[in-house]
């Protein structure tokens, strides 16, 4: 029997921002009034392309276990279908078998009851976690240019707050997986160079990225750059990069600047967890849920004791 196959489960939070970028207030059971309003949509409102790749979703339900819901597929075009092979072992063609469907690469977002974070776990091709943010201020008919919902990685209150405080960063690490960037489109020139060298291996390469003024002390405009790059990749495309490390400058206490080391892949809570008995395993919703809520018990764990 195959071994059982193992899937990161982010968690993310829900932020809505204005036209200046100030944080607007949302209401509690935020995922649980979505369900309720996407499950009104017709199919045209629920379709949308994004990065040149076709996107739906939906609000769903299961009784086992009973839990809401929310679905977001990638669909494949022809020209990227996978051949079949059957029990003797022939290989042919998907489109010789008669299907005439749709593949889709799909994504799961489960609310963590009592909270507004979501728990999201994607097939290995499923859509992007930018393409999931577009899909989600589509349905809830965000303008963009006046208010718009973000999706921000859910990581330690202390680490935050210390990246906040940077006023310059030193030296970064950044390694994204084969395929990130694919169909990332990064404005600042950190993620477009992620982009770009990963391009370069057709987007089968991992990719990583070391910029380090030494012991010396950057320009404030170098410096201050580099905080804004790092920020877009790490809090705004929610970049699902592999290892993310950071020297950066802030004023402690008494208002002297000192070097502050930040892992960010150590601070960033995602749960691995085991999908099904094998990897062979058909992974039905059911099976999918049941694993999400193994990884919420465990990110529960993790959050301060008066949430």
């Amino acid at each position: 029997m195959a071994s059982t196959k193992q899937r990161t489960v982010y968690f993310f939070e829900p932020i809505v921002l204005d036209q200046a970028g100030n944080v607007q207030p949302i209401e509690g059971g935020f995922w649980s009034d979505l369900h309720d309003r996407i499950s009104n949509l017709d199919d045209n409102a629920r379709r949308g392309e994004f990065f040149g790749r076709r996107h739906i979703g939906s609000a769903r339900e299961e009784t086992t276990p009973p839990e809401k819901y929310l679905y977001v597929g990638k669909l494949r075009p022809g020209a990227d279908w996978p051949d079949v092979s059957d029990g003797d072992g022939a290989i042919a063609s998907l489109a010789s078998t008669g299907f005439s469907g749709s593949l889709i690469e799909p994504a799961y977002l489960l609310g963590v009851s009592g909270t507004n974070y979501v728990a999201i776990l994607r097939s290995s091709a499923g859509p992007s976690f930018t393409a999931i943010a577009r899909w989600l201020n589509m349905v809830c008919e965000f303008n963009t240019e006046a208010e718009r919902l973000e999706l921000r990685s859910y990581v330690r209150r202390d680490q935050l707050e210390r990246f906040n405080r940077a006023k310059q960063a030193a030296k970064i690490y950044l390694k994204v997986d084969p395929g990130v960037m694919t169909d990332a489109e990064p404005k600042g020139e950190l993620g477009q160079a992620l982009k770009i060298a990963q391009s370069a291996g057709a987007g089968g390469a991992s990719v990583e990225l070391t910029i380090s003024f030494g012991n010396v002390r950057p320009t404030d405009r170098a410096g201050e750059d580099l905080v804004t790059n790092l920020r877009e990749l790490l809090f705004t495309t929610r970049t699902p990069f592999k290892k993310a490390k950071a020297t950066v400058i802030a004023e402690d206490q008494d208002g002297a600047l000192i070097r502050d080391k930040i892992d960010f892949t150590l601070d960033r809570i995602t749960v691995q967890q085991k999908i099904g008995a094998s990897e062979d395993e058909e992974p039905t919703p059911t099976i999918v849920l049941q694993a999400m809520l193994e990884a919420i018990g465990r990110f529960r764990s993790e959050l301060p004791t008066d949430t």
